[in-house]
């Protein structure tokens, strides 16, 4: 189903160049020309994003976001604005629009701010949809009882992210393979498992642009996606039987010398099956095909993880990989 766009302004001309721009990018259009209609438009109709105007007559463009905030807070609302605005336009920002752009606007521009807002309200509902299907969970039974539920979870991660199809699996049992040569019991290695399968669940919460973006991340995009360890352990956190994998899916990118994230944890102080899962997790990542680049040969690879013994990596679960629990990788390969 397109993405519903409600232009607001009562210069008709914008409207129309707007509404034409948008119809070209498969958008749905709906127009007003001032803010009661407006408000009314988006009660009743399926909006996804207002181009707002400030300077309407009547209720201004402040007064429309401010109801439309209020009341509707999953529509999106971009400012457009002249030049002499740009301070009202500020205001707006902290009345919680989502971005602002000049007269004349910049088409261009204004296609690629529609598109990162509306990105965010579908990551935001993913993020949602998924707590609800976790809320779901009886917190009386046990972790492997959930088995359907976190092979759904994984899967919603891979929908998002279709160049790691498989990676959580083969994470997972590479992981328990390390974990029983570290002479882990039944209970332990259940809960490596099952949490290396939901290791990458924060991904949920990440703009899919971002994830399967071919060229290099800017520093503003890695920060996003840094997040992913946080909004994981937010997703899980209120189910009492993920307890025992929330430190595993916050903590599976800190760096064994305190360089990681997103706590900057070091050495022991990294829980034990996080320093397990960031083995295999950056293994299966070098040997898999990214948009970014082509995939790492198993030997290149490993170089690469020997390299970081005792920088990025836990040097004892680095050697019982190579030495051992590698041997297993080809069975896993999907």
């Amino acid at each position: 189903m397109p993405d519903t766009l409600l232009i607001v302004d009562d210069e008709e001309s914008i409207c129309k160049n707007l509404g034409k721009y948008f119809r070209g990018k498969g958008f749905d259009i709906l127009m007003a020309s001032d803010g009661e209609s407006a408000i009314e438009l988006c009660q009743t109709k399926p909006v996804g994003l207002v181009l707002l105007d400030i300077g309407l007559p009547g209720m201004s463009g402040l007064d429309v976001l401010k109801r439309i905030k209020t009341t509707l807070p999953n529509v999106g609302v971009i400012m457009i604005t002249a030049y002499g605005d740009a301070e009202t336009a500020v205001r707006a920002m902290k009345m919680k629009a989502d971005d602002y752009i000049l007269k004349p606007i910049d088409m261009t521009g204004l296609g690629i701010m529609v598109n990162n807002v509306l990105e965010t309200y579908r990551t935001q509902s993913e993020v949602s949809d998924i707590k609800q299907q976790v809320s779901t969970l009886d917190s009386s039974v046990r972790l492997k009882e959930t088995y359907n539920m976190i092979k759904a979870l994984a899967g919603a991660i891979e929908a998002k992210d279709p160049f790691t199809k498989g990676h959580s699996y083969r994470v997972s049992q590479l992981s328990v393979e390390i974990g029983k040569r570290l002479g882990f019991n039944d209970e332990e290695l259940e809960i490596l498992e099952y949490g290396a399968l939901l290791h990458d669940i924060g991904k949920i919460g990440v703009k899919e642009v971002i994830l399967n973006k071919p060229g290099r991340l800017s520093a503003k995009e890695y920060a996003h996606i840094q997040r992913h360890p946080v909004i994981g352990e937010d997703i899980v956190k209120p189910v009492e039987i993920f307890h025992p994998v929330l430190t595993l899916i916050r903590s599976h990118h800190e760096h064994f010398d305190g360089r990681g994230y997103p706590d900057g944890l070091k050495g022991e102080k990294i829980n034990i099956f996080a320093r397990i899962v960031s083995v295999p997790d950056s293994f299966d990542a070098m040997t898999s095909d990214r948009p970014y680049r082509e995939a790492l040969s198993v030997n290149e690879a490993l170089s690469r993880i020997d390299e970081a013994k005792g920088t990025q990596f836990d040097p004892q679960i680095v050697d019982i990989f190579i030495g051992g629990a590698i041997k297993i990788y080809d069975r896993y390969i999907m």
